[in-house]
Formats: structure tokens, C-alpha cells, sequence
């Protein structure tokens, strides 16, 4: 320990002192470095050398010069649970603290006020009010603040949370009597279980001989339009929102004129089961509607896909998508109106896709 003076009292800093031996035991090598820093630590600026008088005058010399920034703030952001609430306040700016008076303020020669201030100006916003706005208006994690070089405590475990979320809505099933309380026909891809679709993609865009055969039975030939449900790699996002956005979606399609074929819903569906089901069908358009993988926090979106002149393998890039359906991102009201207007403009072009893409460029 340093003879120089310090704030602890004797008592704790050998306690200190002799956990820092005993990490240094074990580590058995580096120790000369670590014990030079965590004593350095102990120190308070009036046991520090005295600085020139150049360093004192500027305390933030170092930082880089910008005469449009404004002075640092310390920025307080809530917890994840209370950013969730409905309402809740942004977050908002206190004053920085103020380095200390004494000593040096050199970046190494070590004030702790210097070193919060310095933390301020390098992990937070020097525009408080304007991310507060941004803030509100986004469910995704932006600045979230940082403890030393890593997340703060609450910000780490949100986003391990989020995560568990994501991988949760991958291994999510549809319940029982979902398809006939949507009011579908209920089919199965070639997959045997949820563990051999994800294992199999190519399982999923195809259906199983026993729902070819059901489908051919009771499905609807020669619509316009037949509309898919498909649970996909996220089927609490379908469970979610198919009640809502079905209902949607027949109504707009049918006010825009198109005729529709009885709904359907395929277990363990990938996207490429439409094209299957619209040449079995003889459809002119299919539309899916399929959980989609999710990102962290977002089990619950689902995307649509739109196919003109369906075919086996039909590549996606002859396909349209409109995703992140959900309370928080696109509403179903909303992506019905899309998904209506899509088709139509789909039609008269006579394609989608890049074909679609490159007749609205030309005109």
C-alpha cells in the first residue's frame, strides 16, 4: 500500500490490500502491473504528485475540440421495465459532476471526478432532449449507456431477456384448434415434427401426401388470390396476430375485386409451401403469412409474402414481403391495405419482384 495518506481508513485498505495479494497468487503472472494500478486506485488527489500548470488549466484537454457541443451531461435512463410502461418518462439529464479542485486532472495522473466527467463525454449523448424523442419512438435498444467498457447491469440482463424471447419463439407450436378457430383448412408439410422441420428446411415447402391429397379435396381451385397461414420459425407470432389480420386481409382483397380461396394453415411451413399449394390450386396469386426469425425481443413478427404465377421453386426474388407485422411495427389494418395494393399493382404488371420493381422504374 502506498505511505502516502488515503481517504479509506487503515482497516479497509488491508482488507483490500489482501484480497489484491490473493488474486495476484493466483494469477502468477502480471502481478507487479495489477498491484501498481489497484493501488493507484486507493490513492486520493492529495496523495497524487503534483501536475504542471499546463494540465491544470485544461481539464479536458485531451478531448477533442468541437465548438457546437454542448456541455456533458449525466444522462439517467430507466430500467427496461419501467421503458415498457405506457407513457413513461424519457429519459432525462442532470448535471455532470464537477472535477475536483485539487490535484491533477491529466488523463493517468488520476482525479476520480476527472474520470467520471470522462465517462460522460465518451459513452453518452451531448443532445439529452433529442434522444429522449428518439427513444420514445423506437422500441429498439439505442443508448443504453455504459459502465466502463461494457452495458450497464439492468441493459446487460434486458438484452440476455430479449434474447431467451427470440429463442423461445423459435421452438413455439401452435395450439390445438387454432387452425379451425381462424376458420382454415389444416394441412402439414412433409416435416415430421417441429425438431425435423428445423432440422430439414426443405421438409417445409413441400406438404405431406396426406394434406396434398386433403387439400386437392377441400381446397378452393382457380382464385385470385389463396391466403396461407404458416407458423414458420416464430408461431407465436401467427397465434398473435393471424385473428386479427386474416379478417383484414379478406375483407381489403375482397373490396379490391380479387376472388379468394378458403383459407388454409400449414404446420411447420417455410415460405416456399406456397408455391406448391398455388400450382396444386391452379391460383393465379398466393399469399403467406408466416412468423418470421426473430430478432431479440420481436417473437411476435410476422411477415407476408406475395407470389404472382406460382410455381415449384419459384425464386424469391420473383416475391414481395411485407414484415414486421405487430403491435409495435406495422399494424394488420395497415399491412392488409399494403398487401391489397401490392396485388393490384402486382397484377397489372403482370409479375412481382424485381419484374414489378423494374415496371415501376419505367414508368
Amino acid at each position: 500500500m502506498s505511505h502516502a495518506e488515503s481517504d479509506l481508513d487503515a482497516a479497509t485498505q488491508a482488507r483490500i490490500a489482501a484480497v489484491v495479494e490473493a488474486v495476484l497468487a493466483e494469477l502468477g503472472h502480471g502481478g507487479a502491473a495489477l498491484r501498481h494500478s489497484v493501488h493507484a486506485a486507493l490513492q486520493t488527489d492529495a496523495t497524487r504528485p503534483p501536475a504542471s500548470d499546463d494540465s491544470r488549466a485544461a481539464p479536458h484537454a485531451d478531448l477533442p475540440h468541437d465548438d457546437l457541443r454542448r456541455p456533458i451531461p449525466t444522462l439517467v435512463i430507466e430500467s427496461p421495465k419501467e421503458r415498457g410502461k405506457a407513457g413513461a418518462p424519457g429519459p432525462t439529464a442532470a448535471p455532470a459532476a464537477a472535477p475536483a479542485s485539487s490535484g491533477s486532472t491529466r488523463p493517468g495522473a488520476g482525479t476520480f471526478a476527472y474520470r467520471r466527467a470522462r465517462h460522460a463525454a465518451d459513452g453518452l449523448p451531448f443532445a439529452p432532449t433529442e434522444v429522449a424523442r428518439l427513444r420514445a419512438a423506437t422500441p429498439a435498444r439505442i443508448v443504453q449507456g455504459r459502465a466502463g467498457t461494457r452495458y450497464p447491469t439492468d441493459k446487460a440482463i434486458g438484452l440476455r431477456a430479449e434474447h431467451a424471447v427470440a429463442l423461445d419463439a423459435v421452438q413455439s407450436t401452435l395450439p390445438q384448434g387454432f387452425a379451425g378457430a381462424l376458420g382454415c383448412l389444416e394441412l402439414h408439410t412433409d416435416a415430421a415434427d417441429h425438431a425435423d422441420y428445423l432440422a430439414f428446411p426443405e421438409k417445409g415447402r413441400r406438404l405431406s401426401a396426406a394434406s396434398r391429397a386433403a387439400l386437392e379435396q377441400g381446397g378452393t381451385r382457380g382464385a385470385d388470390v389463396q391466403i396461407i397461414c404458416g407458423d414458420g420459425l416464430a408461431a407465436w407470432a401467427l397465434e398473435a396476430n393471424a385473428p386479427t389480420l386474416l379478417p383484414a386481409l379478406q375483407q381489403e382483397l375482397g373490396t379490391a375485386g380479387f376472388s379468394l380461396g378458403a383459407p388454409l394453415l400449414v404446420h411447420y411451413a417455410r415460405v416456399g409451401v406456397q408455391d406448391e399449394i398455388g400450382v396444386l390450386l391452379g391460383c393465379k396469386a398466393t399469399i403467406i403469412l408466416v412468423g418470421e426469425r426473430p430478432g431479440l425481443g420481436t417473437g411476435d413478427s410476422l411477415s407476408i409474402y406475395t407470389a404472382f404465377a406460382p410455381r415449384i421453386g419459384q425464386d424469391n426474388a420473383e416475391k414481395d414481403c411485407i414484415s414486421n407485422i405487430r403491435p409495435l411495427g406495422v399494424p394488420a389494418a395497415e399491412a392488409a391495405k399494403m398487401t391489397a395494393t401490392l396485388l393490384r399493382r402486382t397484377f397489372k404488371a403482370g409479375g412481382g419482384g424485381v419484374h414489378l420493381t423494374s415496371q415501376t422504374d419505367a414508368a
